[in-house]
């Protein structure tokens, strides 16, 4: 089993998953204004959104 990334000593490392939110929420933002598709991939699945 993994330890949650708040066990991580490195304070960089424990703040990556809210960065990644942000990050996607900047992207999702931007591809609806711009009208491109968004990509979303969870394991093997692709899912288009539009």
């Amino acid at each position: 089993m993994k330890a949650p990334v708040s066990h991580l000593k490195d304070p960089d490392l424990q703040k990556a998953p809210q960065a990644l939110m942000r990050a996607s929420e900047k992207a999702r933002q931007l591809a609806e204004q711009t009208g491109t598709a968004f990509v979303v991939r969870k394991s093997a699945a692709t899912d288009k959104r539009k």
